[in-house]
């Protein structure tokens, strides 16, 4: 894909006590999609400099002529000499390769990967771009560190250094973020296949607890941000998928004045794989920007999501190697399934002057959900408020982050009778719980010397609810008051010129979800706890000295307390209890090749792989000791290598995929198969006047593997049949895009 990159230079002069300021202003716009280039690193008189959210850079400078440096790690490397302050145009080629001086913001400070320190992956909008009419989920399970349970389009189980692993069904310990308003709920769970990836920049994802700014949660944090504005006023993209899997999409966006527009409409219909399997989603994002002065801007988010799904649920062993298109009997016989609404309102102002800058936020969300389920009829809905701010003081040689984030959210959860899939009037369960979460931050950034960098935070997190459940039996009331936890954080860099070192320790917990705050008898535990555990990281960040070769490799130890087990005590009861301590050591890595470059061609390469040696360090549930069996949900290891061919705007990327065996029952008597995946992706890019089309073809699982795409944990088998364990990976697949910018 090809980058043309044109800079308008202005000369702005001004006198201040009778000397006179020269200024270059540099306008940085990508030509195929008409967007400013943020975070562009150019180098000036040996100093670098990047470019704001608009693109810019403005620049004092002494006498013409002025060098500029192109150093961004997008591009090819370029000098351009400024000989005249006249209006010049200079194109630029994306070489698309990710290397370790990638701009990250997830401290909410602007800094290379290479200078933080903390376990960071970042999917940036190259790669974005390059995947359009992709899912989110699928450039998550791409990264080191992360696995993805996935059941189809509305169920998948996002798993970062193995937590969440154990949850039954949605994401849980894993915080969200869109544009700095949390996507998860009251309880840590979230729906991350929501979300379209046409809507997003850049994705970052901060691996462990190690951002005590974002809750300091177990798992982590993923940090969306939202696509910049563009000057095209229209793109449009149309997509066909197997198993008869149509996407459609248009957004528009606009500048007028002061003011940024961006809208995207998204429609996506599937029959499916398996049988009981069909997806429909409506989706709608909206933003506006005003730009109150060249300091202060409010913006305004909506989003809404419309989901109507039916679910073709597990399979038995049997049924998964002979049968795999099947639904479980129970589910197909009914049309079992779920029909969601989900809505997201946020307000943020933003402030960014001299020394200072902050973000607050106001939010409100909405989740409404009916489920026809083989044993009963679900209904619930929560509505949530909350607001968060942040903000930053920035001295000589050191800054201050500071903030706090509240959140109540009102859930009901209701079961109905049910019998051969016609509802019933007897209500079986109703619960309500008016939950409250607490998070207060502070964080300290001090630069020691030129090269060496220390870090201190400290995070307070609390958690209130109040619960009434009304059913057949008795009404219970009850208010749940957690302890205050404190989490501190402690983390230095080194600058070793084309390496860094980090070190890192921190302290992180994860709240109970619904299921995991049960009792036997179906009321709420009192004496529940929250997950808590240390983590201890240390990583090496660096690029061989022609900057073919980049790598970014950790190896980190999580010692975790508490940890909370959800436990089917009946076909749909679950039960929660603290079963004991969990030991997760493992090694990351990403390496990164330039195989070949010239003016107009390259070859890259991109590999990652982790590997986990997780394990029940205390852990007696049931009178049975697992104490040092491995950690269940979680592959030995996972690799993901692909390589990639750029010609101008023609791109062609092979990736290879391998996953290890992964333990399904605690007892360690059931593990699934490793296997392995070869992908092809082809896309070509056509500048038509002032119009530019993009195709995307390609085919995943080429050799047609029969693989378990996710597992349900100890799984139980009722009636006498056989326990459901598997969820059956797609086969051969294949996929065509087209896409338009007007």
């Amino acid at each position: 894909m090809r980058y043309l990159i044109f800079f308008s230079f202005f000369f702005l002069s001004k006198i201040n006590h009778g000397i006179s300021q020269n200024f270059l202003k540099l306008k940085f716009v990508d030509n195929i999609y008409n967007s400013p280039i943020d975070s562009l690193e150019i180098e000036i008189d040996e100093e670098s400099y990047f470019t704001d959210l608009d693109g810019i850079l403005s620049y004092e400078y002494n006498s013409l002529p002025v060098t500029v440096k192109v150093n961004d790690y997008r591009f090819y490397k370029r000098n351009i000499e400024i000989l005249n302050l006249n209006d010049n145009e200079y194109r630029l080629i994306n070489r698309g390769i990710i290397l370790d001086d990638i701009i990250v913001n997830s401290e909410m400070i602007t800094n290379k990967l290479k200078d933080i320190s903390v376990s960071t992956s970042v999917v940036s909008d190259i790669e974005l771009k390059k995947n359009s009419g992709d899912f989110i989920i699928n450039s998550l399970n791409e990264l080191p560190g992360i696995f993805i349970h996935s059941a189809g389009y509305n169920t998948n189980r996002i798993t970062i250094r193995g937590m969440g692993s154990r949850s039954p069904y949605s994401t849980n310990k894993i915080k969200a973020y869109l544009n700095n308003i949390p996507l998860t709920n009251g309880v840590g769970e979230l729906t991350m296949e929501d979300y379209g990836l046409d809507i997003i920049n850049q994705i970052e994802v901060v691996k462990g607890p190690n951002s005590s700014i974002y809750g300091s949660g177990l798992g982590g944090n993923i940090l969306l941000k939202t696509e910049k504005l563009t000057e095209k006023f229209i793109k449009i993209n149309s997509s066909y998928k197997s198993f008869n899997t149509f996407q459609n999409r248009v957004s528009l966006s606009k500048r007028i004045n002061k003011i940024d527009l961006f809208v995207n409409l998204e429609k996506l219909k599937s029959d499916g794989y398996r049988e009981n399997n069909t997806y429909e989603n409506t989706r709608l994002f909206g933003s506006l920007d005003y730009h109150i002065n060249d300091y202060i801007n409010i913006s305004i988010i909506q989003f809404i999501t419309d989901v109507e799904a039916l679910i073709p649920s597990s399979l038995s062993l049997d049924d998964y190697k002979n049968s795999p298109t099947n639904a479980a009997f129970s589910w197909k016989n009914i049309k079992g399934g779920e029909n969601y609404s989900r809505s997201l309102t946020g307000v943020s102002i933003n402030t960014n002057k001299l020394n200072y800058s902050s973000n607050t936020s106001l939010f409100y969300k909405f989740f409404e959900n009916s489920e026809l389920r083989p044993f009963n009829y679900l209904t619930e809905d929560s509505k949530s408020f909350g607001a968060r701010h942040s903000g930053k003081f920035v001295m000589k040689k050191s800054s201050i982050i500071y903030g706090f984030e509240i959140n109540n959210e009102d859930y009901h959860f209701d079961t109905w009778d049910d019998y051969d899939g016609i509802i019933g009037q007897n209500l079986i369960t109703h619960q309500v719980q008016d939950r409250n979460n607490y998070n207060l931050f502070i964080q300290f950034d001090n630069q020691i010397s030129k090269k060496s960098n220390i870090n201190l935070a400290v995070g307070l997190n609390k958690l209130d609810y109040d619960w009434v459940c009304c059913d057949d039996r008795e009404l219970n009331s009850l208010s749940y008051s957690g302890k205050s936890i404190i989490s501190p954080k402690i983390s230095y860099n080194y600058n070793l010129g084309r390496n860094s070192l980090f070190v890192n320790v921190s302290h992180g917990y994860s709240s109970p979800n619904i299921d995991e705050t049960l009792d036997e008898n179906g009321l709420v535990n009192e004496n529940i706890k929250p997950e808590t555990g240390w983590n201890y990281e240390i990583g090496l960040i660096g690029s061989s000295s022609n900057k073919r070769i980049s790598y970014n490799i950790n190896g980190y130890l999580m010692d975790i307390k508490n940890l909370l087990v959800a436990q089917r005590t009946s076909f749909d009861t679950f039960t929660g209890v603290n079963a004991g301590r969990t030991s997760h050591p493992g090694i990351e890595s990403t390496v990164n090749f330039i195989l070949y470059d010239s003016k107009n061609f390259s070859i890259t390469s991109s590999n990652n792989f982790s590997k986990y040696w997780y394990t029940f360090k205390d852990f007696i549930n049931r009178d049975i000791d697992y104490s040092s069996n491995q950690i269940t949900g979680v592959p030995t290891h996972t690799v993901i290598s692909e390589i990639r061919f750029d010609r101008n705007e023609f791109v062609a990327k092979v990736s290879f995929r391998n996953i290890g065996k992964i333990p399904i029952d605690d007892s360690n008597s059931i593990f699934t198969e490793n296997y392995s995946l070869l992908n092809l992706k082809i896309s070509q890019s056509f500048n038509l006047g002032k119009t530019n089309l993009s195709v995307l073809t390609g085919v995943d699982n080429i050799f047609d593997v029969k693989y378990a795409s996710g597992v349900v944990i100890n799984a139980r088998g009722f009636g006498g049949r056989d326990p459901r364990y598997y969820y059956p990976g797609l086969p051969r697949n294949y996929f065509i895009s087209l896409s338009f910018s007007l």
